[in-house]
């Protein structure tokens, strides 16, 4: 089952991605002696890992619910499916009686 993508998937996404590149920008600059301070550095990482798991939380609570949805589903249809069978019971049952067939 694939799922469809929302507005608000897009922006997480573009958010952690330009996130991971300006760390990854500020840790190249880190390693040869540039302007970003420690603290920023941490701060973007801090914020890169809470966006990651912001999205894989948000995603586990989408398949609960979709998983949830699916089970009622599952149970009205198998309702359904006895309702039917039972009024097939009674059809074939009259049909017997009709033929006056045991």
């Amino acid at each position: 089952m694939k799922k469809k993508k929302n507005i608000f998937d897009i922006i997480i996404n573009t958010i952690i991605i330009l996130l991971g590149i300006l760390v990854i920008y500020w840790a190249i600059e880190l390693i040869f002696g540039g302007s970003p301070e420690l603290s920023e550095f941490n701060f973007g990482l801090i914020i890169i890992i809470g966006g990651l798991l912001f999205k894989i939380y948000r995603e586990t609570g989408e398949i609960k619910t979709e998983m949830k949805y699916f089970s009622i589903n599952v149970k009205e249809s198998f309702n359904k499916t006895r309702k039917d069978m039972g009024s097939l019971k009674d059809d074939m049952s009259l049909i017997k009686k009709k033929l006056k067939v045991e």
